[in-house]
C-alpha cells in the first residue's frame, strides 16, 4: 500500500520556484512519512509554518486506488 500527498490539495494557491502552480507530489508507505515530509515541503519551498497545516495535509493523504472520483451529483453529470 503506497500513501500520498499533493502539495496542492491543501494549498491550491501555492506557487513553485517559477512562479507555476505547486505540484509536488510525495509517496511513501506509511502516513507518517508523508506527513513529515510535505510538512518539510511546506516550509522549506512556502515559508510557511507547518504546524499551520498539519490537519490539512493528514486530511489529504490518500492511499493509491482508494481515492473517490465521481463525487457530483448524479444531475450535474452533463
Amino acid at each position: 500500500m503506497v500513501r500520498y500527498s499533493r502539495c496542492n490539495n491543501f494549498m491550491s494557491l501555492a506557487l513553485d520556484k517559477d512562479g507555476q502552480p505547486c505540484r509536488y507530489m510525495f509517496k511513501a508507505a506509511t502516513e507518517q512519512q508523508v506527513l513529515d515530509n510535505m510538512m518539510r515541503h511546506v516550509q522549506t519551498v512556502h515559508g510557511v509554518d507547518p504546524k499551520s497545516l498539519m490537519n490539512n495535509i493528514k486530511a489529504c493523504i490518500f492511499e493509491t486506488g482508494t481515492k473517490v472520483f465521481g463525487t457530483r451529483a448524479p444531475d450535474a453529470h452533463h
